[in-house]
């Protein structure tokens, strides 16, 4: 940035330095070639004079410098020239300055001379005897100045070009200082140019976000931890309960303590303690097909009538429900979403089945679906024994039990609320709860359509 600004400071200064000594120049020119016009007059003036006095003889002896004195008749003819044989000259009854000079009096000129291959300043001015008396001298110009002293300008702009790199170099340096000091991660605009301290302040508020972002990262990170490790705990122990009855079992069976008739109940309890284990292995598997959300967003998304899909829900329901002593009905709109077919059944299933197992003898369960605004809304509402205010919250956490008792017996991993939480943010939808403990629960699954 430092090299970038010496140049920039530089081509500043080159452009001034360049745009002033043109400024100068075109002065000073314009100075020089009104000073030669005026002087020019004064001599032609002073000249035509002693013409008029002493005649035209008087020409032949006279000396102006370098200036050149032509004598012209009133019809063009040059009849003298100081430089060049009039003979040898054509007519000047077109020149300007001898116009001018026949017409008022005096008149002057600036063109290039053909016979003097130089720009020349022209003055003219009319005798007593109506012949004109002209004095030409070299223009001289601020250019042709500079071309008379081509060294020491050459040494000037070099030299003006050497101290403007050595300038904008020094200001590069005492610019970029306070930045080079400046600490990103500790910004202070006190000792900092004023043009600099918004970009500061907004340095500074960043930092703060970043930092409040971070604690942030670490506070979820710690929050993530602590969840890994229990669940690996909620896990461990959960596989360990089937697998130490399955275990026991099988080695009681093995040394041959067990009578023949009793063979087939611990048989059957063997198979009831895999079947579990198999449950919550199938669940966990379900869950983190949920929570790997790279995985579960790349699954085929199709439309899906909820109506037809609860239905098909309600019968393989059916049997358990009677089991229960449960009234298990269906109704309401056919309404179609687009959804991963696997997992939203998983959802609704899971609701439906818990609705079933927390209820009490000759209840019911009514699945609704219907339209609300722009959400479609699978309703599944029953008179069972409804879940403790406290407990709200939390019954979608993963291993979460409201009562470990009736959980118990009701069988089940404490993960099925947990993959209905995942596989609806999958579908970007919302579950709205209202329960009652003693007088039944009501879970409202709601779809946006547009999805």
């Amino acid at each position: 940035m430092r090299t970038e600004l010496t140049k920039r400071i530089f081509l500043a200064c080159i452009t001034v330095f360049l745009l002033t000594t043109s400024l100068i120049l075109y002065v000073i020119n314009s100075y020089l070639m009104q000073r030669n016009i005026d002087e020019l007059r004064d001599r032609t003036l002073l000249l035509s004079s002693a013409v008029n006095q002493y005649g035209c003889d008087f020409l032949s002896s006279v000396k102006i410098g370098t200036a050149r004195i032509t004598l012209i008749d009133s019809d063009g003819t040059v009849l003298f020239d100081s430089q060049l044989d009039p003979h040898k000259m054509e007519n000047h009854s077109q020149r300007e300055e001898f116009m001018e000079a026949m017409h008022s009096g005096e008149g002057d000129s600036e063109r290039y001379s053909d016979s003097l291959l130089q720009k020349t300043v022209n003055y003219a001015v009319k005798l007593d005897n109506s012949q004109i008396i002209r004095v030409s001298v070299y223009q001289d110009t601020v250019f042709r100045l500079i071309l008379a002293m081509l060294s020491p300008v050459i040494f000037i702009v070099l030299l003006m070009l050497l101290l403007s790199v050595v300038l904008a170099a020094e200001s590069s340096r005492k610019i970029m200082r306070p930045i080079n000091l400046l600490d990103p991660e500790n910004p202070d605009d006190r000792n900092i140019y004023d043009e600099m301290k918004p970009f500061i302040r907004r340095l500074i508020a960043q930092n703060q976000q970043i930092q409040h972002q971070m604690q942030q990262l670490r506070s979820e990170h710690k929050k993530q931890d602590d969840i890994r490790r229990e669940f690996t705990a909620n896990v461990s122990h959960e596989l360990k309960t089937p697998l130490t009855s399955i275990s026991g079992f099988a080695e009681i069976i093995r040394d041959g303590y067990v009578q023949q008739k009793d063979i087939s109940h611990f048989a059957d309890t063997i198979y009831k303690e895999a079947q579990r284990l198999m449950v919550l292995v199938n669940d966990i598997l379900k869950l983190s097909r949920l929570e790997d959300g790279s995985t579960a967003m790349h699954e085929e998304r199709i439309s899906v009538n909820l109506l037809a899909l609860c239905q098909s829900i309600q019968e393989r329901l059916a049997i358990n429900a009677a089991q229960n002593q449960i009234t298990l009905s269906c109704e309401g709109e056919s309404l179609s979403i687009i959804a991963i077919p696997r997992t939203l059944e998983e959802i609704i299933y899971n609701i439906c089945d818990n609705a079933i197992k927390y209820n009490k003898p000759h209840g019911f369960v009514k699945i609704s679906v219907f339209q609300r605004e722009v959400s479609a809304v699978v309703q599944v509402q029953d008179n069972g024994i409804g879940i403790p205010e406290e407990d709200q919250e939390r019954i979608f956490e993963r291993f979460y039990r409201v009562n470990k008792s009736h959980s118990k017996e009701v069988g089940g991993t404490g993960l099925g609320l947990s993959i209905v939480k995942h596989g609806m943010a999958l579908h970007y939808a919302r579950i709205e709860l209202e329960s009652e403990e003693g007088k039944g629960t009501c879970i409202r699954l709601c779809f946006p359509l547009n999805h």
